[in-house]
């Protein structure tokens, strides 16, 4: 079943590629009417590389059209990618420029672009730089996310984001809250918000909006709604850069 479901891809692909081929090619023929399967085997026949260049302008295609679907897609998302209601964020709220991280205070990578992250937020004053938690890695993901949430209550979710990212061992539900007793949270209030309601459904509406607009990994960085890849500070401030 496998063998014959990659053989009817192959072939809706050659199809594709040759409609392709047909349309941009071979105009002159179509002034006379339909090529004929016997003209167009001739044709590859005697041109094999037309059909590898039909087929890498369809996976070209291909690209630009789920591109476009996206951008469309993320265009109509735009305020609440950007809204910080609820979330951990730094910067003014009005700012001209806003940068989203989607993360898990578990993910390896995340914790490789942290280091990104807390600079961007020292160069750009200016930027709003917004925070959006998903709990999907572990099962400590979830409780890392409630209590970074309740630090932000605070005003240390930064404290609390240095503290996790850089902690060197896979973290407990104990060390999390080592680290909000540490960098001096009030804990009575703490474990309120952490284990409210209003939290919870916080990040379930995080969760939403990353499946709505198909974050499909994290890190995932957007400015102004647009996606950057990124793995280091560079690609970020380029684009904040861009967007001023």
């Amino acid at each position: 079943m496998k063998n014959f479901s990659i053989i009817l891809s192959t072939v809706a692909i050659i199809l594709a590629a040759v409609a392709i081929y047909s349309n941009c090619k071979c105009k002159a023929v179509a002034t006379e009417g339909a090529i004929s399967a016997e003209q167009l085997s001739a044709v590859l026949t005697q041109n094999p590389k037309v059909l590898a260049d039909a087929l890498n302008a369809y996976e070209i295609y291909q690209r630009e059209e789920a591109e476009r679907i996206l951008n469309e897609k993320l265009a109509a998302f735009t305020p609440k990618i950007n809204d910080e209601t609820d979330l951990p964020f730094v910067g003014p709220k009005d700012a001209k420029v806003t940068v989203v991280e989607f993360f898990d205070f578990t993910c390896g990578y995340c914790k490789r672009l942290s280091s990104s992250i807390e600079k961007i937020v020292a160069d750009n004053a200016d930027v709003k730089i917004v925070f959006k938690p998903l709990a999907f890695v572990s099962q400590v993901s979830s409780y890392q996310a409630k209590a970074g949430i309740a630090a932000h209550k605070q005003g240390k979710f930064m404290e609390y984001y240095k503290e996790v990212m850089n902690f060197p061992n896979r973290m407990t539900e104990a060390d999390v809250d080592a680290i909000a007793a540490k960098i001096g949270l009030d804990m009575d209030k703490y474990k309120a918000d952490l284990n409210s309601e209003k939290t919870a459904a916080v990040l379930n509406e995080v969760s939403s909006l990353a499946q709505n607009i198909e974050v499909n990994g994290v890190p995932t960085v957007f400015v102004n709604a647009k996606h950057i890849q990124a793995m280091s500070p560079e690609p970020i401030q380029d684009a904040i850069n861009a967007a001023k």
